[in-house]
């Protein structure tokens, strides 16, 4: 049987679903797994009508994709900030969200209704089960949930869509789209696995989303990852823009910089967000504004610039009295940099540290550098499949540490402890989402959230 009978047989008995349905529905095709390989994603698309979502016509929306070890969920909010101030209708996709779902599919700045999100859930979901009768096999979670932005971005007639990679990049499942311009933020260890053992194999890995005749960007990459990033967009006629070769970002000001690109000269910008790691982030994103044609006057940059504030990093509350920093490091490269922006915040200060990892890191030098800030570790276990038990994390710390239950008790822990100073939630996103939800309300910031 074809799947396209297989589709109609099921399509017809398919029920209505409300929001809570739809979520349901989705966390329910989590027993799928994580499954690179474009094969299913692009049947999925096809199945579903979204070919020209993707970049198969020319009426269709323009995709920056952004891929890399550390920052790129950074870049993407640049990206659709600058592109929504410079007037463009802007769709947005995250991996992973922090505090809520619909941060994962935005469209004008704004996260997808529920209303939207169990709408085009109900329209995708019998596609989708249809297909687990096929050799595809029906999707899983993530190509799920990119189908469905897929979607959403074609009924809002998005003309520009910041697209973030999921893992890794050549075979991720949002690298179905033909983009306008492709960055490669950063290259680190993370996710050795599935990507590879060394930075050049992880590099060839993320570099998949580099497309014949289209521009890619780099940031600053070690000498092996940057090797392997040549290579192919040598083999692809991909012209390479390289942060400190082909385009730089100096200081102008006590607190402006200035972008030199190829093309144009941005000037009077400041990254949003604190830490050396965001000037380059910024740049990387003006460039790709650059490269891509979509940059149309510095004040558009300087305004979408200024109008970013991005869930789960660095984001700072007020509860109890207290100052809480939450913040998704949850590799080396991430935490170094976290640590030295919270050494440049709050100088010479220790802090109380609510921390949880989840399986697929190495936790040895991440606890390693959080262990030389931390007064006391409130270890504490997520509310997620790989969890990783607060017990295998304990001996990697020196400083006092303490086990936690679940999440509510580590964090009323650091609360109720008596020394005074500022806590910090680290480790995963999943975590900062499971303890920002239960503080005092955000305060008002960017529709990136």
């Amino acid at each position: 049987m074809t799947s396209s009978t297989v589709l109609r047989s099921r399509v017809h008995n398919h029920r209505r679903m409300d929001y809570s349905d739809a979520l349901a529905y989705i966390a329910g095709l989590s027993h799928r797994g994580w499954r690179l390989g474009l094969d299913r994603m692009e049947e999925f698309i096809r199945l579903a009508g979204l070919q020209s979502a993707t970049g198969g016509n020319l009426d269709s929306a323009k995709f920056l994709h952004v891929a890399g070890t550390n920052g790129k969920g950074s870049v993407t909010a640049y990206l659709e900030s600058m592109l929504r101030h410079s007037g463009y209708r802007t769709g947005a996709f995250f991996s992973p969200y922090v505090y809520d779902i619909r941060e994962r599919v935005q469209a004008n700045g704004d996260l997808i209704s529920p209303e939207d999100m169990a709408r085009l859930t109900e329209r995708l979901a019998p596609i989708s089960d249809a297909m687990e009768a096929t050799e595809f096999g029906g999707a899983t979670e993530f190509e799920f949930k990119t189908a469905l932005g897929f979607a959403f971005w074609q009924e809002k007639k998005s003309e520009w869509v910041a697209l973030e990679v999921g893992l890794g990049g050549r075979l991720d499942a949002t690298n179905v789209v033909h983009p306008a311009a492709s960055a490669i933020v950063s290259i680190g260890l993370d996710h050795t696995a599935i990507l590879g053992n060394t930075l050049g194999e992880i590099a060839r890995e993320k570099a998949g989303i580099i497309k014949p005749g289209i521009p890619s960007v780099t940031g600053r990459l070690p000498d092996e990852a940057l090797s392997a990033v040549e290579t192919i967009a040598k083999e692809k006629g991909s012209h390479l823009w390289r942060l400190g070769r082909e385009f730089e970002v100096e200081r102008e000001t006590e607190e402006g910089w200035k972008v030199r690109t190829p093309l144009a000269e941005v000037r009077g910008i400041r990254p949003p967000l604190p830490g050396a790691h965001q000037v380059e982030n910024m740049a990387v994103a003006v460039a790709m504004m650059v490269a891509s044609r979509a940059y149309l006057d510095e004040s558009s940059i300087r305004e979408g610039l200024a109008a970013v504030r991005i869930p789960g990093r660095f984001e700072i509350r007020e509860h109890q009295g207290r100052t809480i920093i939450l913040d998704g490091a949850h590799n080396t490269e991430s935490m170094q940099s976290l640590c030295m922006t919270l050494q440049e915040r709050f100088k010479g200060q220790k802090f109380q540290v609510v921390f949880g990892m989840v399986q697929g890191h190495d936790p040895a030098p991440v606890c390693a550098i959080l262990d030389d800030i931390a007064a006391a570790v409130q270890l504490s276990p997520i509310d997620f499949h790989r969890s990783q038990p607060p017990e295998e994390l304990s001996p990697y710390f020196h400083a006092p540490v303490t086990i936690h239950h679940d999440s509510s008790e580590a964090i009323q822990a650091a609360l109720n402890a008596p020394v005074e100073g500022p806590i910090l939630v680290t480790g995963s996103f999943y975590l900062v989402g499971e303890i920002g939800n239960g503080l005092a309300p955000r305060s008002a910031g960017p529709r990136c959230q």
